[in-house]
């Protein structure tokens, strides 16, 4: 899903190029289509989180961090389909957002589906969320040791073996 996600970014910055490109031939009418285009694209992920999933409004580490420490329960598997669409919406449409927060909240929201499916017990569960976060981080920047690294030092705040191989086989 990270891949996805990482690949589509990219694409979407190819097509905004192009149409900053297209619009500098079109005085101020491509301008303003270029402008409209991105406000559009923004307010329809604004419009997606205030909708389906509130949760997603943020980077999703704040999120996850409390997750993880159990001080609030997993956001519902919504958060991921609203977290890529409208991620991809707003960054590619030239917001000055991040890849890494959507991604690691988006294994986060796949790592609880798949415990939830699983009936994994709390520990376990715990386990398989920061691994789907430090999946999320490697993903987004494709380095496998930061992911792990992200998770004990930001996540976790502490060393658990189980947590560091689990992580570490993302």
């Amino acid at each position: 899903m990270g891949a996805i996600f990482r690949l589509l970014l990219v694409h979407a910055d190819r097509l905004r190029d192009t149409m900053i490109t297209w619009a500098h031939g079109h005085a101020i009418g491509g301008f303003l289509i270029v402008v409209g285009a991105c406000a559009v694209a923004t307010l329809i992920a604004a419009w997606m989180v205030r909708q389906f999933s509130p949760h997603a409004s943020d980077s999703g580490i704040p999120h996850v961090k409390a997750v993880l420490r159990e001080q609030i329960p997993p956001a519902p598997f919504a958060l991921v389909p609203v977290k890529f669409l409208g991620g991809l919406l707003a960054i590619g449409s030239g917001l000055a957002l991040g890849r890494e927060g959507p991604t690691v909240q988006m294994g986060v929201g796949i790592a609880v589906s798949v415990a939830r499916l699983c009936r994994l017990c709390s520990a376990d569960a715990r386990v398989l969320l920061a691994a789907g976060a430090g999946a999320g981080l490697a993903t987004a920047f494709n380095a496998p040791i930061a992911g792990l690294v992200f998770v004990l030092e930001e996540l976790v705040e502490r060393f658990d073996h189980r947590i560091a191989v689990a992580t570490e086989w993302q």
